[in-house]
Formats: C-alpha cells, structure tokens, sequence
C-alpha cells in the first residue's frame, strides 16, 4: 500500500508539472506576440508624420493616422491570434516630437506604444492566476537633428 501512495503522490506531481510547463510555454508564445505587436505599433505609428509640418523643417508625428494604424495591428490581432474569446486588447500611446517636447537624452521624435491584454486566467493551476500582459516598445527617429 505504501508503494501505491508514493506512486500516486509521484503521479499527481508529475501531471502538475506537465500542465504547467503547457501553461507555461502559451503564456511565453502570448508574451512573445505581445512584443511582436507592440513593436509593430511604434514603429509603423512613428513613421507618419506631419507633411506641412515637415516642410517647415519640424519632425511632427501625426497623432491621427497612428492611432488608426494602432488601432488596425490590434483589430488583426485580436482576429487573427486566436486569443481566448472575451479577450480585451488595449493600448496607450505617447508621442514626443517637435510639436510635444522631445525627452532628456533622446536625439530624435520618439513613439511609445503601451499594449495591456486582459484575458481569463492563462494557467490552469489553482495557485497560479495570470489575467493581464503588458507589454511596451519605444520606436525614435535618431537620425532626425
């Protein structure tokens, strides 16, 4: 009878083990596409710029057109990624440029994309609760004086 227990005792730690390692390989993928995402997002959003604004001779970043390139990478995102239904992706975006003030140390127009994903609970361990990934990419133009 003893063996039994051990045996089983093993056994149930063995399965715990395995799911977790399942778990635990989803939410490095997830953590992976998250960065992918933002990424994409500050770079694809830096790269529109005010046209009147760039003749002038000043690096403007057009608030506009990268808020609906954000919004379009997410919407792809959230259609194409096979996330669990009910997941909400959302994003924060922060632009320093020659209208909004450049950053300390920073030689060129920056864009800072913040992307918060709130999802059920990515383990299935009782113990383990993960429901939100964030993940942020700074994208500059350095080659702008």
């Amino acid at each position: 009878m003893k063996v039994f227990l051990v045996f089983l005792a093993l056994c149930i730690v063995n399965v715990n083990f395995i799911v977790f390692q399942g778990d635990m390989s989803n939410y490095l993928h997830l953590q992976n596409l998250m960065k992918a995402a933002a990424e994409e997002c500050a770079a694809g959003a830096g790269l529109y710029y005010d046209e009147e604004a760039y003749g002038e001779g000043k690096m403007v970043i057009s608030e506009k057109h990268a808020e609906a390139y954000i919004d379009s990478v997410c919407e792809n995102i959230l259609s194409e990624s096979g996330l669990p239904a009910g997941s909400d992706l959302s994003w924060e975006l922060m632009i320093h440029d020659d209208r909004t003030g450049r950053e300390e140390g920073v030689r060129g127009p920056s864009v800072e994309v913040k992307l918060t994903l709130d999802t059920e609970d990515l383990f299935r361990l009782s113990f383990l609760k993960v429901t939100r990934v964030v993940r942020s990419a700074k994208y500059e133009l350095a080659d702008w004086g």
